[in-house]
């Protein structure tokens, strides 16, 4: 029997759009997910007219950049959760 796919506890995305947008230096970034209880988490964007590394000094023009991230609680039994409990 397949596992029932359960959605995200959380979710947030955003989207940010510019005519013109230029690094003075490349930056460095970086997401990291941590706590309890254990959880699965996940991010990702989607570019328009900006690399994945961007340069420097460099003038990019009619940016747009849509990002999600989105995590789950993880219960090592379903119906230890929360919402399962009587």
């Amino acid at each position: 029997m397949a596992e029932k796919r359960r959605e995200p506890d959380i979710e947030f995305g955003a989207r940010i759009d510019a005519k013109e947008m230029r690094f003075g230096e490349v930056p460095e970034t970086n997401v990291d997910f941590f706590g309890d209880p254990d959880h699965e988490s996940g991010h990702g964007d989607q570019r328009t007219n900006l690399p994945e590394e961007v340069e420097e000094d460099k003038t990019y023009r009619d940016v747009r950049v849509d990002y999600r991230l989105s995590s789950k609680l993880k219960f090592d039994d379903e119906k230890d959760a929360p919402w399962n409990r009587d």
